[in-house]
């Protein structure tokens, strides 16, 4: 469990029934706030997925390019 999570849950255990019952409540309506996918974006989304796997080069190695054309373009 990461350090942030377990400050909360010792945050949350130091709380009174009232209080947990309203972070419950509060919870639940952050859970229910999500917007949904919609099918349209969904099909785009899955329409695009894998479009450049043909690209002979990954994305480490093209800022890897990037950053030394930067750093040639820098010097004076």
């Amino acid at each position: 469990m990461s350090e942030q999570v377990q400050s909360i849950v010792e945050a949350v255990r130091s709380l009174d029934a009232d209080q947990r019952r309203e972070l419950m409540v509060a919870l639940a309506a952050i859970e229910v706030s999500r917007p949904a996918v919609s099918t349209s974006r969904k099909q785009l989304v899955d329409s695009i997925r894998g479009k450049y796997r043909h690209v002979p080069t990954s994305s480490e190695s093209f800022m890897n390019r990037k950053k030394e054309d930067t750093a040639l373009e820098s010097r004076p």
